[in-house]
C-alpha cells in the first residue's frame, strides 16, 4: 500500500531536519563550521581593536546567531588576571520590557556578582548576564555564571533579581540550566580559557551562551535583538574594553559609566532572519540623521539622507519604558535628503523619547525631549 504523508507530518519532518542541521555546540569555542549565514550560524557583530587598559587582557569579538528555537551568543575574550574578573553582557529582546535606554540600571541583588554595578546604557536592557573567572594562577579553575532579570519587579532595596546559575570549569564544559526558578530552563553557557591568557593571540575561545527563544519572550523573523558586552573588574568597575568599542578609549571607564553621554552608540543590533544591522554608531553618520529643534516645537523635524536606491523607511517613537507610542512613517523612499515632521510628538506627555529611524538594513535613533 502506498503511504501518504500529511502536510503536518511533512512540516514536522522538515523542521526536524532543519533543527538537526542548524545547531551550535556550546563549548566556549568558535569553530569555523559555526560561522556563516542563515540558521545555525554565527555572524560577527563587532571586534575590539583598541588598546586594552589591562595589558593583553579583555575582549576580542562578539558573534550572534539563531536557530529555529534558540538565540546564541559567542564573546571571544581573555579576561583572566591574577585576580577575579568578569565579562558582562546586556541584552534587549523584542517582546520584553525592562529598563529604558538612558536610565541608570538598578543593579543586581547579589552582592557577590559584578552585575551589582549600575551603568546607564543607551540601549534598552531586559537581561544582564555575567561570567566571573578565577585567576590564571589560582587552584580554583572555575567560571561562575548568573542572570539579572530587568523585566520584573525590584526588591524592597530597589534591586533587580540576579539569579546564580552555577559554576562550570574553564575548559568549555557546558553548564545546562535545569533549575525552574531561573526561568531559563534549557539555556546553556560555557567558558574556555585561551592559551596563556593572551587576548592578542586569542581568536576562538571565550564565553558562549545559548538561550531558548521562549525564555526571552519569543522572536519572529524580522525581530531585533540589541546587545553590548563589557570587561569588568571584580568590584564591577569597567575597564576600557566594551563592545561596541569606544574610539580612542585607552583607560578604564570606571564606576557605573553613563554610556548615553559618550559619543556614538553602545549597542549592536541583530535582526532575526537577516543578521547584524549596521550599528547606530556607523549609521548615524551614514544616514546623517538629526533632530532639530530639540526640545521639540511644532517645526521640529527628523532629517536624514538615503545614500542610494529606493529603500523601505520607517520612523517610530518609543517612550522611556521602551514602548512604541507612535509610528510616523512607513514607506519606500528614493535616494537623497528627506525629512519627517516631529510635531505629532507634542501630543505625548512631557518627557524623553527615542525616535528610531530604519532605512533598509540600517538603524539609528535620536533622543528628543517633549516639554
Amino acid at each position: 500500500m502506498k503511504k501518504h504523508f500529511t502536510l503536518s507530518a511533512l512540516a514536522a519532518l522538515a523542521l526536524s531536519s532543519l533543527s538537526a542541521q542548524a545547531q551550535f555546540t556550546v563549548d566556549g569555542t568558535l569553530s569555523t563550521a559555526e560561522v556563516g549565514t542563515g540558521l545555525g550560524k554565527y555572524q560577527l557583530l563587532g571586534t575590539y581593536s583598541g588598546t586594552h587598559s589591562v595589558n593583553d587582557r579583555g575582549l576580542k569579538a562578539i558573534y550572534m546567531g539563531t536557530t529555529a528555537t534558540t538565540l546564541n551568543i559567542m564573546v571571544v575574550a581573555s579576561p583572566e588576571q591574577t585576580s577575579y574578573s568578569s565579562v558582562v553582557l546586556y541584552l534587549d529582546t523584542p517582546n520584553k520590557t525592562g529598563v529604558a535606554a538612558g536610565t541608570r540600571l538598578p543593579g543586581g541583588d547579589d552582592t557577590s556578582s559584578q552585575l551589582r554595578h549600575r551603568p546607564t546604557l543607551d540601549m534598552p536592557a531586559d537581561f544582564g548576564f555575567r561570567v566571573t573567572v578565577s585567576p590564571l594562577t589560582s587552584t580554583d579553575l572555575n567560571s561562575y555564571h548568573s542572570k539579572e532579570d530587568l523585566t520584573v519587579a525590584l526588591n524592597t532595596a530597589g534591586r533587580a533579581p540576579d539569579k546564580y546559575l552555577g559554576p562550570t570549569d574553564k575548559q568549555g564544559t557546558s553548564l545546562n540550566i535545569t533549575d525552574a526558578t531561573t526561568n531559563f530552563v534549557g539555556a546553556k553557557t560555557a567558558f574556555k580559557t585561551g592559551s596563556a591568557g593572551s587576548v592578542t593571540a586569542n581568536t576562538t575561545t571565550g564565553w558562549e551562551m545559548e538561550f531558548p527563544l521562549s525564555s526571552l519572550g519569543g522572536a519572529a523573523t524580522g525581530s531585533l535583538f540589541r546587545v553590548m558586552a563589557a570587561y569588568v573588574a571584580d568590584n564591577g568597575d569597567f575597564y576600557s574594553d566594551v563592545l561596541p568599542q569606544i574610539a580612542g578609549q585607552t583607560t578604564d571607564l570606571g564606576t557605573d559609566p553613563n554610556f548615553s553621554t559618550i559619543a556614538r552608540s553602545q549597542s549592536f543590533t541583530y535582526q532575526v532572519g537577516s543578521g547584524p544591522l549596521a550599528s547606530r554608531a556607523a549609521t548615524a553618520e551614514a544616514l546623517a540623521a538629526t533632530t532639530y529643534p530639540n526640545p521639540l516645537t511644532s517645526a521640529s523635524q527628523l532629517s536624514y539622507t538615503i545614500a542610494s536606491g529606493t529603500q523601505p523607511v520607517s520612523v517610530e517613537v518609543y517612550n522611556a519604558l521602551g514602548q512604541r507610542v507612535l509610528n510616523l512613517l512607513n514607506a519606500d523612499q528614493a535616494a537623497g535628503p528627506h525629512t519627517a515632521a516631529l510635531a505629532p510628538l507634542q501630543k505625548l506627555a512631557a518627557g524623553n523619547y527615542l525616535v528610531k529611524l530604519q532605512v533598509g538594513d540600517q538603524l539609528t535613533s535620536r533622543r528628543v525631549v517633549v516639554e
